[in-house]
């Protein structure tokens, strides 16, 4: 589809901070989110401008995305790591 991803700053600054080993997997993750950006989440939320963002969780990884079609891009708003 030639979508691209975009990190949202906050989401850049954790994936900075993590081990190479992460970072290589979300990156990957954030690849497979550009390449099917259609998706839908587990679940969504609305944000402040009332855009719906979708929310998956990935292994121990949660995402909030949305995809902006006319530009081609998923934007990546959020990353949490889930604790069990």
């Amino acid at each position: 589809m030639d979508y691209r991803y975009v990190l949202d700053c906050e989401v850049a600054e954790i994936a900075l901070n993590l081990s190479g080993r992460q970072r290589e997997e979300l990156i990957g993750i954030f690849r497979s989110l550009a390449s099917t950006p259609f998706q839908r989440g587990d679940w969504y939320f609305r944000d402040s401008s009332l855009r719906e963002i979708q929310k998956k969780r990935f292994g121990p990884w949660a995402i909030s995305f949305w995809a902006d079609h006319p530009v081609r891009e998923v934007r990546i708003v959020g990353l949490q790591r889930i604790r069990r």
